[in-house]
């Protein structure tokens, strides 16, 4: 059992988080974990239902000072609400023993995505009268996200802010999305982290060709990957001194079929499937600058992750993007345009060596590291405790 007298006991309670059947599944929420628990004793708390599962499976495991705690229950397509409800709260239940059975107890729930684990963090406040904080990442309360919440969810999440002693969004636009929504706060805004012993600033040798890195999904309705392909082979027509690095395709052949109808050379182009974040973070250190021409986004972790490996940013003005891009370290543009985004792309790189990558790290780091973030929750959680 870990010494309760040393440190706070934090519960992360998620809606998300990695897991063998989504083993990327907000992989952000389990890094602001591995943040706080230099500072706390934490556990991590995440259900899921599976067909495969056999009643309730509960794997337990320490993650860079996190315990995990996955429970898997089965699942049962034609079971009626209040069953799957049942089922759900006790698989939370289940996980939280075996926490407790670890922790002694729990001082503060740290909810992260407030639907739908804000229902046992609810109940937890009720049956055992601690309190929980929020973090907020979910791109569906924005405005430009195609997601509607039916009238249960929107229940529940405005009865779970209301219940909460502070939200932390983790842009100043999610905010403005949340009080649209109806939440009233507590506010107090909090980034993503990046973990800097993953991404780092590796010396940077300019060489040719320049290198061009897209890491996500790959889901076009949300990345728009197919105009960042319009793009290239655009800036193919004029120049030939660069390479594009698409990462995280879930997609088949679908993009790189694309891609030949176009005419992009194959030597101009690679396509990664899912790749482990270390190896995105060494990909990062190699590459010069990063495209993100996304429809929509909330705040981005791989933004902050390219800025932290020292890359120079092209990314679209959505969600709270503008919070993270300045003049020192890369370029707005608005959604969609495939103009601005061929024009600044072929400006760029005519002048990368104006950016230094090493202040741009530098900066990220600040922002974005382990250490600055667990500072501010520290706090946060201290106030919370001592209210």
């Amino acid at each position: 059992m870990v010494d309760p007298k040393k440190k706070l006991n934090i519960l992360f309670l998620a809606s998300w988080y990695p897991n063998k059947l989504e083993p990327q599944n907000g992989n952000f929420i389990q890094r602001h974990a591995e943040a706080v628990a230099a500072k706390c004793n934490v556990a991590s708390l995440y259900v899921i239902s599976s067909h495969d599962a056999r009643d309730y499976e509960i794997e337990k495991s320490w993650n860079n000072g996190n315990f995990e705690v996955i429970v898997y229950y089965k699942k049962t397509d034609k079971m009626l609400p209040f069953l799957k409800y049942r089922r759900y709260m006790e698989a939370h239940k289940r996980g939280f023993e075996a926490i407790l059975a670890i922790f002694g107890r729990i001082d503060l729930t740290h909810l992260n995505v407030i639907y739908p684990a804000g229902i046992f963090a609810l109940w937890l406040k009720k049956q055992h009268e601690i309190p929980f904080i929020i973090t907020e990442h979910w791109t569906g309360f924005l405005d430009i996200n195609p997601y509607k919440f039916n009238l249960f969810e929107k229940y529940y999440i405005l009865k779970t802010a209301k219940a909460a002693s502070v939200i932390c969004p983790v842009s100043y636009n999610l905010q403005n999305a949340l009080e649209k929504f109806g939440i009233e706060g507590p506010f107090e805004v909090i980034p993503n982290v990046v973990d800097t012993n993953l991404f780092q600033l590796k010396h940077k040798k300019r060489s040719k060709p320049n290198k061009i890195l897209h890491v996500s999904t790959l889901n076009d309705q949300h990345k728009n990957v197919v105009g960042i392909l319009n793009v290239i082979i655009k800036l193919r027509q004029k120049r030939t001194d660069f390479h594009l690095t698409l990462a995280g395709n879930k997609y088949g052949d679908k993009h790189r079929n694309y891609a030949v109808s176009l005419g992009i050379p194959t030597g101009m182009l690679t396509i990664l499937d899912e790749i482990p974040l270390p190896e995105i973070a060494k990909i990062m250190q190699e590459q010069d600058v990063f495209v993100l021409f996304s429809n929509y986004e909330n705040l981005p972790c791989v933004i902050s992750e390219a800025h932290v490996s020292g890359m120079v940013v092209i990314a679209t003005d959505v969600g709270g993007v503008s919070e993270m891009i300045n003049q020192s370290n890369g370029f707005l543009i608005q959604a969609k345009d495939e103009t601005a985004l061929f024009e600044k792309l072929d400006s760029l790189l005519d002048n990368l060596t104006q950016y230094e990558p090493k202040k741009i790290s530098e900066a990220a780091t600040k922002r974005y590291g382990y250490d600055s973030v667990a500072d501010q929750f520290y706090l946060l959680y201290k106030k919370v405790i001592k209210a």
